[in-house]
């Protein structure tokens, strides 16, 4: 088995990106919107730009931000394989269009955590960013469990 050097998993991350855009370019007009029942029943709108926003927050680890661009590719499908950990609220001051963000995990080579915010103006719920373990360590302290409020 050849082994990946860093280089390698940067160059894929990159191709993972584009893929990822140039999938996601029939949402520039229409945004993908579906409704999902993993942990609480919620309606889901993914736009152009949740894609670009999720592929363009890269960590140090190229592995890490690959695997993150291929899911990326498909937050539909990560949701119905994830399992729902919790909520909490916003910062003060920070991600004023948002009610709340909820959390959901899936392991797949590496643990990676997907978070939605609950928009204040349609109520639905858009994807924020998948995060890798050492961030959500860090997060896991703010949330509830359960669910979040209507």
């Amino acid at each position: 088995m050849v082994k990946k050097k860093g280089r390698d998993y940067y160059k894929e991350n990159k191709r993972l990106k584009a893929e990822a855009m140039a999938e996601t370019e029939k949402f520039r007009q229409n945004p993908m919107i579906f409704q999902i029942e993993n942990g609480f029943p919620m309606f889901v709108e993914i736009s152009k730009k949740d894609i670009k926003t999720i592929t363009s927050k890269n960590t140090e680890d190229d592995l890490f931000n690959a695997i993150k661009n291929a899911l990326a590719k498909d937050i539909k499908g990560y949701l119905k394989k994830s399992s729902y950990l919790g909520w909490r609220k916003t910062t003060d001051g920070k991600h004023e269009e948002a009610a709340y963000f909820v959390y959901y995990s899936r392991s797949l080579g590496t643990n990676t955590y997907l978070e939605l915010r609950k928009m204040n103006e349609t109520g639905r719920f858009k994807p924020y960013a998948i995060i890798d373990q050492r961030r959500f360590a860090y997060i896991k302290r703010f949330i509830v469990k359960g669910k979040p409020p209507q």
